[in-house]
């Protein structure tokens, strides 16, 4: 056999070398790239502290118009703008990324938002909202809101009274220690100074601000909450004229019973009678524009005070009467003459002193 000249032996020691570093190069790279892997992307749908740290949240409330205030049902509608405004550092631009835009728009899935949740809320429709940070990771919240809120009335003082119309926001329970209210509103917070924001029946007077301690239940932890609350004035023209004016002309006709002659007791009973069923009538058409409430009020008292002097007024005539048919007609006369005068003053007398106590 022919032995292999050099020029073979060459070739093939070459092809064999070639075919080592080809096989071997994967190997001998994977060191080299795990020194330069890529560090994985912050979630930023998470806590900016990881939940360790509350973030201050700061919020605010402008009034753009109220639809109405239902008293009979303890609530009112109202629409406007809700803002809340926190820091997270994580959306911070370095001092040298002069290209970056100074405001940048989010979605709500794309960051960590704090769950804030009305809790006197009937109901709340958002019609619009924005999400947006700014070069120092300052994050703003803002939305249109129309909602219908429950609201504590007092109304013992009705139809003078003053309510004070509260928006109260908590933490949802998960959420309680992950950010806290801040003690100061957004500057943007207020009301409308347009037209269509008042109300026919109710004057708008201010809107305040107060943080406050949720007190802790068997199931919901301490949590703070944030209240506004929008101070309104009933306007009330409406019952003074349409009301308290017919039912005090409707309690002062029974004295007209006083200057007639106590013999004629068929017509002098007849007008206590005639106006006490007109004051009867009176309430059940007004009843359904009232408050239903478990108290009385200015005005209910006021109801009760005439329904009680027209019955005494029939009370009277009936004594009188009866005086004079038991040949007592000297004392009968007296008596219903005195009448005259101590009806009107005992009757306002006591009106007085039931807006004192009422009204003061």
């Amino acid at each position: 056999m022919k032995r292999p000249g050099l020029t073979g032996t060459l070739t093939g020691a070459m092809l064999t070398a070639f075919w080592v570093l080809l096989v071997s190069a994967p190997a001998c790279a994977a060191p080299r790239n795990t020194t330069t892997m890529a560090k994985p992307k912050v979630d930023l749908r998470q806590h900016p502290t990881g939940g360790t740290t509350p973030v201050d949240v700061a919020v605010g409330l402008y009034v753009t118009n109220f639809v109405g205030i239902d008293e009979t049902r303890e609530s009112f509608e109202v629409g406007g703008y809700l803002t809340a405004k926190w820091l997270d550092p994580r959306l911070a631009l370095p001092t040298d990324a002069t290209a970056a835009p100074e405001t940048r728009t989010f979605r709500l899935d794309q960051l960590w938002t704090p769950s804030i949740e009305s809790a006197n809320s009937i109901s709340h429709k958002t019609s619009q909202s924005l999400l947006t940070a700014d070069r120092n990771g300052l994050v703003t919240y803002i939305e249109r809101f129309d909602a219908n809120l429950s609201s504590d009335f007092n109304l013992r003082k009705f139809p003078f009274d003053t309510q004070d119309l509260r928006f109260q926001f908590h933490p949802f329970i998960s959420a309680a220690s992950e950010f806290r209210f801040a003690p100061q509103p957004l500057p943007s917070t207020g009301i409308s100074p347009e037209q269509h924001t008042e109300l026919a029946a109710w004057h708008i007077q201010d809107l305040r601000y107060r943080t406050e301690k949720v007190a802790d239940d068997r199931d919901i932890p301490p949590t703070s909450g944030a209240e506004f609350q929008i101070r309104v004035i009933r306007r009330s023209g409406f019952y003074v004229w349409k009301i308290f004016v017919p039912l005090l002309m409707l309690t002062m006709i029974p004295m007209v019973a006083f200057w007639i002659d106590v013999s004629q007791f068929d017509w002098i009973l007849k007008i206590p009678m005639t106006m006490l069923l007109s004051m009867v009538a009176f309430e059940f058409a007004i009843a359904r524009d009232l408050p239903r409430v478990g108290y009385l009020t200015f005005l209910d008292v006021v109801f009760l005070a005439s329904f009680a002097f027209c019955f005494l007024c029939i009370f009277e005539i009936a004594a009188v009467f009866l005086l004079q048919q038991h040949g007592k007609r000297a004392l009968a006369v007296t008596l219903h003459t005195k009448g005259k005068w101590a009806y009107p003053l005992a009757y306002f007398g006591l009106i007085a002193t039931l807006a004192i106590g009422f009204l003061a």
